[in-house]
């Protein structure tokens, strides 16, 4: 079937295989947009997820926070910590650099040093009730891999009246992003921190 092009057909199949568990798109990244103006100082601290899109490494995670902390050199530490049934809390420290203009929302996330940079991509936030988190890697404007994420500051936000949450999911619809992808993950019952499994 791939004749001529047997290597490409190749390549495909083996990203598409490496993404199982990624949201999966054809074609290249939505058009976004991102907020301007963007001042990293009041976002910092604690936020907790409220829904966002299904991710391998956030598999069956529940009572997922982030935490912001400005470092010396101007980058930001990511504190993720999410609650997995029969391993108890993990925790993961990123390094987030800011994009070479400071006002514009878009940051590289990564946590391993030999890792890439991600996008994270700040579409839109109060500072003190929710953000709006994108991510998105393109191959060769064929397809895209996606991540998208509401955070909220007030925990009982993400378990309270859906049809708030349902609110800044349709803001990601306005940019072209398919929010039927949204799972919704409250902070139900969340385990203490110190429970160890």
């Amino acid at each position: 079937m791939c004749s001529h092009v047997q290597f490409v057909c190749l390549l495909v199949a083996g990203l598409v295989g490496a993404i199982n568990g990624q949201v999966f798109a054809w074609g290249g990244c939505p058009d976004v947009t991102v907020v301007k103006d963007f001042n990293v100082m009041p976002y910092l601290g604690t936020w907790y997820e409220a829904a966002r899109f299904p991710t391998s490494f956030e598999k069956d995670a529940r009572c997922v926070t982030a935490n912001y902390t400005l470092k010396d050199n101007g980058h930001i530490e990511v504190d993720n910590s999410g609650y997995f049934p029969g391993e108890g809390y993990n925790t993961d420290i990123g390094d987030a650099k800011p994009n070479k203009d400071p006002s514009l929302a878009k940051l590289g996330v990564k946590f391993s040093w030999w890792q890439p940079r991600g996008d994270y991509w700040v579409l839109a936030t109060d500072y003190e009730q929710y953000a709006l988190i994108h991510s998105c890697t393109g191959f060769f404007n064929w397809f895209n891999i996606q991540f998208n994420w509401i955070l909220v500051r007030d925990v009982t936000k993400s378990v309270g009246d859906i049809s708030v949450i349902d609110k800044w999911v349709n803001e990601f619809g306005k940019q072209g992003i398919d929010t039927d992808k949204f799972d919704y993950y409250g902070h139900v019952n969340c385990p203490p921190r110190d429970t160890t499994v």
